[in-house]
């Protein structure tokens, strides 16, 4: 039971009310009159009892702003507003009010003063006059605290949710690049220390959505810009320098794209090169890159071989040559140059030696020789066939000398010899050949020093009766009184085997002058011509003294008055090596029918 003027909870037998002091059972009304009818009462039916229903389940509860759940004290808070308005439900009793309809009732469950008449369910009925109700104000002191709580807990939300860094983490959790830019400057000091780990990671995921596609190069350039300077204890220094270098990086693969599809492989790679490892393109880069590069390759290849094949040696190789602007240190191009280089110079060498053969075949070695040495390449190849030419020159220079050796021509032998050296240098053999010749090379006796009797080597020209002159020979100045006989004697020491000369009576001789001349080899007379005269006609002189040691020649003369003279002249004077024969020379008869003879070993042989 309740005092129905404060609504405070009774004891079943108060009669008053513990709180108000209002009697709980109305004084009895004194009695109508009879005219006036009597009000009916009104009975209400009773509201039928609300069938049991299982407590709703009260959500945990959370924040309205971040949707995330209350703490612990907020949680206590909430449970303990809900358990008063529970508390302040018990306070009426189970039969409650049911007088007047229910959209009679006020908000807080109350009938309005107009409704005299209430029936409880307690059995009593109590008329009421419209009294002034006096109520309760217990619940402002449990109601009040909570709304202040709520309200410093809203408002507390409201600042920390509006807080600069909130903005900013809510600004980069939707990287809003404008929001980020625009709340940086907002910050104090100690939230920009406190954010700085954070930015730092900022930084690298704003790189990596401009490095996706993901965001704009601008905005993201300007964000970083002002992260590094608002940040600068983040670390993040140079994050802009990376994002521009970024954006070059894809210019580059973008423009070598298209320098792809024009087909300017060199452009193309030039640019694909430029993309940098950090940009999300590098491999795709470097794909492309080997892509292009095999397929130039491949065209190069089939380029320089396809001039090869045409003797194009220098263009094949110029095509290699000129691709390393594309393909750089390529093992499979320089595979193939020093393959060309090696054609070529096969190419080189066969032709060169095929011209250096003909040149040989016809006797031409110095020739062939010097179109060998003179090769702008060099090669082992040549080298053995310059040898071989060269031996084979030799060989043929030799049997050239030795034939005029054979003729006991060797001067012309070692001028043979000599000029060999001009190809072949100072080869031992043909110095040993040289000297060999030289050794038998004719000497003038006029050139040697007598060993006996007169030196009779004249310097000057003698002339016979015919105008003719003769030099290089010994003269025999004969006289009636003076000398009569002239002698001279040398040495050949046994290295020649003939003596030769032209006799000649000189014409200052006189008319009667009379000559002989003997030759005396090894003490022996071997030769001698007789009636020599100013009018004989010239003869030659060929005595074979192989072997000999001394030579003694001898002029005697024979005279018509004291006053003869006569001059005999030996033109010529030579030591030789002539055949190897015993053969006599025939000598003409000279004029006046005298006689000429030579002994030969045996004895003298005449001869005519």
């Amino acid at each position: 039971m309740f005092c129905i003027y404060c609504g405070a909870t009774l004891p079943p037998d108060a009669e008053k009310c513990t709180i108000c002091g209002n009697p709980v059972v109305l004084p009895p009304e004194p009695e109508k009159p009879a005219e006036e009818a009597a009000e009916p009462v009104i009975d209400m039916p009773a509201p039928a009892e609300p069938e049991p229903t299982e407590t709703p389940e009260i959500p945990e509860p959370e924040d309205i702003f971040s949707g995330e759940p209350l703490g612990q004290e907020t949680q206590v808070f909430s449970q303990d507003i809900y358990q008063s308005a529970a508390e302040e439900r018990d306070h009426f009793p189970e039969s409650d009010v049911r007088t007047g309809a229910p959209e009679e009732r006020d908000l807080r469950g109350d009938y309005p003063a107009s409704v005299v008449r209430t029936e409880y369910r307690d059995g009593y009925v109590y008329e009421e006059e419209t009294p002034r109700k006096k109520r309760s104000f217990k619940w402002i002191f449990i109601v009040l605290p909570i709304v202040l709580a709520i309200g410093a807990t809203v408002t507390a939300i409201a600042l920390w949710y509006n807080a600069p860094v909130q903005q900013l983490i809510r600004a980069l959790d939707a990287l809003d690049y404008t929001a980020v830019a625009q709340t940086i400057p907002k910050l104090s000091e100690e939230e920009r220390a406190s954010l700085s780990a954070r930015m730092q990671a900022y930084a690298e995921t704003v790189i990596e959505r401009y490095n996706n596609g993901e965001a704009e190069y601008a905005p993201s350039y300007e964000l970083l810009d002002r992260v590094q300077r608002m940040f600068p204890e983040a670390e993040i220094n140079g994050a802009a320098d990376r994002l521009a270098a970024l954006k070059a990086s894809k210019e580059a693969f973008a423009e070598g794209e298209k320098l792809e599809q024009k087909g300017e492989v060199a452009g193309a790679i030039s640019r694909y090169g430029e993309v940098i490892r950090a940009d999300i393109n590098y491999d795709t880069a470097q794909k492309k890159i080997e892509e292009i590069q095999n397929a130039y390759k491949a065209q190069v290849l089939a380029e320089a071989q396809k001039r090869a094949d045409e003797k194009d040696f220098l263009g094949a190789q110029a095509a290699l040559m000129n691709s390393s602007a594309i393909l750089g240190d390529d093992p499979d191009i320089a595979a193939k140059l020093e393959e060309l280089q090696k054609a070529e110079l096969d190419d080189y060498v066969e032709s060169l030696l095929k011209t250096a053969k003909t040149l040989a075949d016809d006797g031409d070695y110095p020739g062939a020789v010097k179109l060998l040495e003179d090769a702008t390449k060099k090669d082992e190849r040549f080298d053995r066939q310059i040898q071989i030419y060269k031996t084979n020159y030799k060989d043929k220079m030799l049997s050239e000398a030795s034939k005029y050796a054979g003729a006991s021509d060797f001067e012309e032998a070692v001028a043979v010899l000599e000029q060999s050296k001009t190809l072949l240098g100072n080869d031992a053999e043909i110095e040993a050949k040289i000297k060999e010749y030289k050794s038998l090379y004719p000497v003038r006796l006029v050139d040697l020093s007598p060993i006996g009797g007169a030196d009779c080597a004249s310097s000057w020209t003698a002339t016979d009766i015919s105008g003719n002159s003769y030099s290089n020979g010994l003269s025999f100045a004969l006289y009636p009184i003076l000398a009569t006989r002239v002698s001279t004697e040398y040495a050949p020491g046994g290295k020649y085997k003939l003596f030769s000369g032209t006799w000649v009576v000189e014409s200052d001789s006189t008319e009667d002058f009379i000559g002989t001349v003997r030759v005396y080899v090894d003490d022996e007379l071997q030769y001698e011509v007789s009636s020599l005269t100013r009018a004989s006609q010239t003869a030659e002189l060929n005595l074979r003294i192989e072997g000999a040691q001394t030579v003694r020649i001898e002029a005697e003369g024979a005279f018509g008055s004291p006053r003869a003279a006569g001059y005999i002249y030996l033109a010529g004077a030579t030591f030789r090596n002539g055949p190897d024969s015993h053969e006599i020379i025939p000598l003409p008869v000279l004029g006046g029918g005298m006689s000429v003879y030579s002994a030969q070993r045996q004895g003298f042989i005449a001869l005519r």
